[in-house]
Parts: C-alpha cells; structure tokens; sequence
C-alpha cells in the first residue's frame, strides 16, 4: 500500500511511523478502502497521541488532516483542542469556518499573530493568512470584496501556493469562490472553481475535488440551471461516499433539498434533508437542519413531526448557546397555527430578546416575521401588517432576500384572511399588490420558477373572486415559463390548473381558501441560493400627485430639467386611465404600470390621490419608494383644493420629500 496522494506533504515526515500506519491499513482493506482504513488508523493514532503530556506533534497533525478531508469535525476538534502548532491551528480553523465559530476562529488568528513572526517557516505565515480570510468570511459583515483582496495578498506575497497548495489554502479559495457566488458573481466564482480544480487535481486532493463539484453546483443554481445543479451535487455526493467524506455526503444531501425547495418540492426536499442530518458532524449543523425540517414539515400539515424538530433544535440551541432565532420564531407559527397563542407568545419573547440582542439584520427581520403571524392568529390583522411591513422594509434595506419574499409572501396571506372575513374586494387587491412585487422581484432576479408560481397564485386568487378569464391569462404564461425553464413537473401542474379552471368555467366551482393557503405555504419554503443582486436604476423623469375626486394635479416634480411635458395632460391620462381601469377591474384593483416605448408609467393610489412616477422602466426598488412617497405624501400634506383650484404653496415641502425619498438615486445620478 502506497501513502495517499493528500498525505503526500507528510511522506518524508521520519516522526510519523508509516511502516506501521500502513501495515495496520493494509490488514483492514478487507473491510474497507485503502483511503478509509489509512485514515480511519491515522485519526486512531492520532487520538491515542493526544492524550499523552507532549505528544507527537507531526502525528497530530497527520490524524486532524485525515479527520478533516473525511469530514470529522468532532474529531478534528478534540485532535487540536490543546495543540498550538500552526499546523494543526490552520486545519482547525477550516472545522471552526464549517460550524460557524466566529469566536473560535479569533482565537486562533490571535493565538497564530502572537507566535508566527517573520522569521517562522512560510508555510506558518501562509495559515495565518488563511485564518485571517476565514474569519473574514465567517463574519459576515466584512465585505466580500475584502475577504477576495485578502486572498489576492496571500498568492501574490506566496505564489508557490498555485503550484503547491496547502490544504488551508485550497479550502479558502473554496471559500472565497462560494463568497463570489453568494452576491451573484457566477463568472468569478467560476473562474474561482476551475482553479481550484487545476490546485485539487495537481495535489490529487480528492476531497477538495469533491467540494470543487459542490461549488459548482451552487453556481448553476444561483443562475437557475437546476438540472446542472443537481447532476454536479449528485456527483458531490458520489465522490463524498466513495472518499468516506461524511460532511461531503451531508452537504450534497442538503443541497439537493434546496434544490427542491428552489422548485416548491416540499416532499422531497424533506426527505433529502432527513438523510442530510445523518451525517452532519456537530451540534450547529444538525441545529440548522432540524429547524429547516421543523418549517418545512409544518407547511406540509405534519405538525406532529414539526413539533418534534423543532424541539430538538431548540434543545441543540440551548446546549450550544448560540441563539439561532429561526428555531423560536418558526417554532412560534407552527404553535399559531394550532392556536396555542399562549405557549407561541413564550417563544415570541425568546425571540424578541435575541433579535434585539444581535447585529444581524436577518434575526431582526425574522422576530418581525413572527410578530406578524403571531398578530394574524389572533385576528389582528392590522398589527400582523404593520409588522410584515416593518420586517419587508428592514429585508429591503439589508438585502435580505430570503425574508424579503417571506414578507411579501405573508403580507399576500394576510390581505386574503382579510378578505375571507370581511368579503371585501380591496382586500384582495392588497393581496394581488404584493404578489405583483414578488413577481417583478423575481423577474429582476431572473429566478423563473418563482415568477412561475407567483403568476399560479394570482390565478388561483383571481378564480377565489371569480374572474376565470383573467386566471386562465395568468395561468398560461406561466406555463410558457415552465416550458421556456423545460421544467416538466410545473408545466404538469399548471396545466392540472388549467383543466380545473376550464371545468369551472363550465361549472362555477371556486377553489376553496385552503387551497389558496397550501400554495403559499409551498412558496413560503423557497430559498435563494444567494444575496439578492442589484439592478440598473432606471432614469426618472417626473413625479406627479393628482387628485383622484377631481383630476386636478396637486404636485409636480420634474427629476429630469429638460423634459417638455404639461403635468395637467399627464394628470388628465391618468384620470381617464383611472377610470377605464375602475370599469375594466371592478373593485379588486387599480391599474398599476404603462409601459411604451421606453417610458414606463407607475401608478400608487391612495384614498385621496394617485402618485404617478414617470421612468425609463419599473423596478421592484422604484416601486418601493413610489409606495413610501405617497404614503408620506398623504399623511403630510391634506388636500387643500376649493372652488379656486389648487394652492400649490402648501405643497412647497414636498420637494424636501422628494429628496429623502429619492436622494440615493438622485446623488448617484
């Protein structure tokens, strides 16, 4: 038996006993794999090494390298709980990055900057660069772009390191290539992943090889090629099993789930991310499953199985302190769900407390998210929107997008209850608003199966109400979204739709409320594979406030000088649009955007007026602040129209209004 290719920096190494580690592999290679039975002897060695007052420093190192590239992470850390040689700190790092320790990390880079100086071996100066780039990461407030430059110093002052990589150096460059992917540069991380490959290949690393395959699967899932996604996770999967890498076969099980939450598959995903939890190594992994399994079971309706999961991953919280707030807030709706308010208010103020005790926007967003529910289930539905609409505008701020689409997605659920109460049609308009955000949301994203099923839930919505015609529309161009995406098994489901909404057509059969709320539920469980990515801010050319009782115009604001338009024709457009609209759509909504030829026309209506914002196109962010202008609009300025018309001097402050509202735009413009 020959030493493995991945210990081949170890071979000259006389303090490690390879006659013995290698006579020892070979008689269990019976059971097992050469790769497996020599590290499974290695991590032994190792393990019996550390429990002695000074141990074998390279046999140490050799054990929490085989632990580490098998996926080992327990047993990585006790390997190096006591140890302070550079090379056994740099590989546990990479463990501590895996389970998130950002506290463990610093301890390292501080233990690592007090003993490595100038003068210490390169390779011990290059791990200190390493942890340096972890930590970055693991952070998370740090900036990509300073974690990439971090990296960029460490091949530049040792440009060895793409020639003969260490391991450390190999799995930040993984790490810095999953950043890349994370903000939406597929290009760069790419590139990022064919190096890596070159680096894995070169050293005949195959865990590494493996993870470049990981890699690649999340590239093609943050560009929307699923199927890619999913053969390059299978393949992650394959050589994870064939290698023992048990986080490997964690990780690939995972992220086959997400790929089947991308796509609302609820049932497989569940089961892909049970087999995950199998593997994970360590309290925090299997703490993010369980909650993930918690949420995901409770849109299903097996709450009895929720429950389970949830509570172990508040247990696995509790015992590791870290204050997941997922697990409380989730746990919360699942309890709102059964009306158990009053146990669902003792988890809400966990929640609350470690929200209000983190830096971390999207803990934030979730407490608000669950405040939210938590109002719903009590019928106070305005208290659940005002929540819902805090929790949106703090997801907008920070770019988090996950909580961006649950809010939208919950404000959505909310109008509707409102409807099913009260019957009234506004409601259902509201409802019809926020699913129009989703859809241009994730038409900006380029994320087709939500904008598929976005469309699905406003015909379901527009059948609730009656207009089967309309529904049908919706219905079928999500179709041609299913098609375009080659998705068979949405373009299956739409067109069941479709043949229940001919049958209604015929019959007048209506769907029920339930089946409305079982679509949301599935869309509730959708999960970006990366941060939400920026878009082209359109030019803006005018905004205009106009009465709705008499057409006049209250306010004009022109963004761009040069523009020749006479504000009371735009004014008059709108009004009979406004009308024509009010005919064509009855009470369930108001037209909302022209387009036409390379103007676009956005439309916000108010009790009292209708906020036009002329661009060169629409975006979800435009629309934002359009909403925002006109609320506060509203609420600063009352009508002040009599018989002499409009006096435009009490409007003087909202040109202030403009320039809080749009400043941003208008500075970078």
């Amino acid at each position: 038996m020959d030493i493995p290719p991945e210990f081949g920096h170890f071979a000259g190494d006389p303090a490690i006993p390879w006659e013995d580690i290698l006579r020892e592999a070979e008689r269990r290679t019976d059971r097992k794999s050469a790769y497996v039975a020599l590290t499974d002897v290695a991590i032994e060695l190792a393990s019996r090494e550390s429990m002695k007052k000074s141990p074998n420093r390279s046999l140490l190192a050799l054990g929490v390298e085989a632990a580490l590239i098998r996926g080992r992470l327990t047993d990585v850390l006790f390997l190096a709980a006591d140890s302070q040689d550079p090379r056994v700190l740099g590989l546990k790092a990479i463990a501590l990055f895996a389970l998130s320790d950002v506290d463990g990390l610093r301890h390292i880079l501080k233990t690592l900057e007090s003993t490595v100086t100038d003068d210490s071996p390169v390779a011990d100066r290059i791990r200190m660069s390493t942890v340096r780039v972890l930590l970055a990461a693991a952070e998370r407030d740090t900036s990509v772009i300073m974690c990439v430059m971090e990296f960029d110093n460490l091949l530049e002052e040792y440009p060895e390191q793409v020639e003969n990589p260490l391991t450390e150096t190999m799995f930040t460059l993984y790490v810095v290539g999953t950043m890349l992917r994370e903000i939406g540069e597929a290009s760069r991380a790419s590139r990022i992943a064919d190096t890596l490959d070159e680096m894995a290949r070169a050293k005949g690393h195959r865990m590494t090889q493996a993870m470049v395959e990981n890699l690649r699967g999340n590239i093609c899932h943050l560009v929307g090629d699923i199927r890619g996604a999913e053969e390059h996770y299978l393949k992650f999967r394959e050589m994870s099993e064939e290698l023992a890498f048990e986080l490997g076969k964690g990780m690939a099980l995972n992220n086959l789930g997400s790929t089947r939450l991308y796509e609302f598959r609820l049932e497989e995903a569940l089961e892909y991310i049970q087999q995950a939890t199998e593997y994970l190594d360590g309290d925090a992994p299997k703490l993010v499953a369980y909650t993930n399994l918690g949420e995901i079971a409770t849109l299903l309706g097996r709450y009895d199985e929720a429950e389970e999961y949830f509570r172990e991953a508040i247990r696995l919280d509790r015992k590791t302190k870290r204050g997941l707030v997922e697990a409380y807030t989730m746990y919360c709706g699942l309890l709102c769900r059964q009306g158990r308010l009053k146990e669902a208010k003792e988890y809400l103020k966990t929640a609350r407390r470690i929200a209000e005790s983190s830096e971390k926007p999207i803990q934030r967003c979730a407490y608000l998210h669950a405040k939210g529910l938590f109002a719903a289930a009590r019928g106070d539905f305005k208290g659940a929107i005002k929540a819902f609409e805090e929790g949106l505008a703090l997801a907008r701020e920070k770019s988090v997008f996950e909580m961006l689409i649950r809010a939208e997605l919950e404000l959505a659920r909310t109008y509707i209850s409102a409807y099913e109460t009260t019957r009234d049609l506004r409601k259902m308009s509201q409802a019809m608003y926020h699913l129009d955000d989703l859809a241009q949301i994730a038409k900006e994203q380029g994320m087709h199966s939500l904008r598929a099923h976005v469309l699905l839930l406003k015909s379901d919505l527009l059948r609730l109400v009656g207009r089967l015609f309309e529904a049908r529309g919706y219905a079928e161009r999500a179709l041609s979204i299913a098609r375009f995406t080659d998705d068979s098994t949405l373009e299956q489901e739409i067109q069941a739709k479709l043949e229940v909404i001919a049958k209604s057509q015929k019959s007048g059969r209506i769907p029920s409320d339930s089946e409305v709320g079982e679509s949301i539920d599935r869309m509730s469980a959708f999960r970006p594979l990366r941060s939400l990515r920026e878009t082209p801010t359109p030019a803006l050319h005018a905004l205009i406030a106009i009465d709705r009782g008499t057409g006049l115009t209250e306010f004009v604001h022109y963004f761009d000088r040069t523009l020749d338009m006479d504000s009371s024709i735009v004014a008059g457009f709108i009004s009979a649009i406004g009308a024509f609209s009010a005919q064509l759509m009855g009470s369930t909504g108001n037209l909302r955007t022209i387009a036409h030829e390379g103007f676009t026309l956005m439309m916000e209506h108010t009790e009292r007026r209708t906020v036009a914002l002329i661009a060169t196109a629409e975006t979800f962010e435009l629309r934002y602040r359009l909403r925002e202008f006109a609320r506060e609009f509203d609420r600063r300025f009352p009508q002040s129209i009599d018989e002499d018309g409009v006096d435009s001097s009490k409007y003087d402050g909202a040109y202030r209004l403009v320039e809080e509202v749009f400043s941003d735009i208008l500075n970078g413009a």
